[in-house]
């Protein structure tokens, strides 16, 4: 399945779009929810939203969250986070299975992740992934 129009974007992006309107990513973000191109995928609206500090901002996350692409994980992607977590630690990396879930749903829709993470980066040596654009990381 390919979306070619989309872009996954991770957490770290939407938690620096929240916490400054200044920030780079913000106007970034803003153009590509402007032109329908972001998607999501249950682990980052999970730890998006469930991060709201009051209810009324989890009610406004979890109504914006409804209007943005929602991509399926694989049917597949827990025996295939088992693999990859086990390959990695092998390697001497660490990928949390969060990471890795939203790593396999970028990968097989096809569509880049714009992550602010650099661990994405160590997982990328084990599921290929494309990244929407460079920029500074936060973790």
């Amino acid at each position: 399945m390919t979306t070619l129009a989309l872009v996954l974007v991770d957490t770290s992006v939407w938690i620096r779009f929240f916490r400054s309107a200044q920030a780079a990513e913000a106007g970034g973000l803003d153009e590509l929810l402007s032109q329908g191109s972001v998607a999501t995928c249950a682990p980052i609206r999970a730890e998006v939203v469930s991060g709201a500090p009051t209810a009324p901002s989890f009610q406004r996350l979890h109504e914006l969250f409804r209007g943005v692409e929602m991509l399926a994980l694989p049917p597949d992607a827990w025996e295939r986070v088992e693999a990859h977590r086990f390959a990695l630690a092998r390697k001497g990396r660490q990928a949390s299975l969060v990471d890795l879930l939203i790593a396999l749903t970028a990968h097989d829709h096809r569509v880049p992740l714009w992550t602010l993470d650099a661990d994405f980066h160590a997982i990328a040596t084990e599921i290929p992934l494309q990244f929407h654009r460079r920029t500074t990381t936060v973790e």
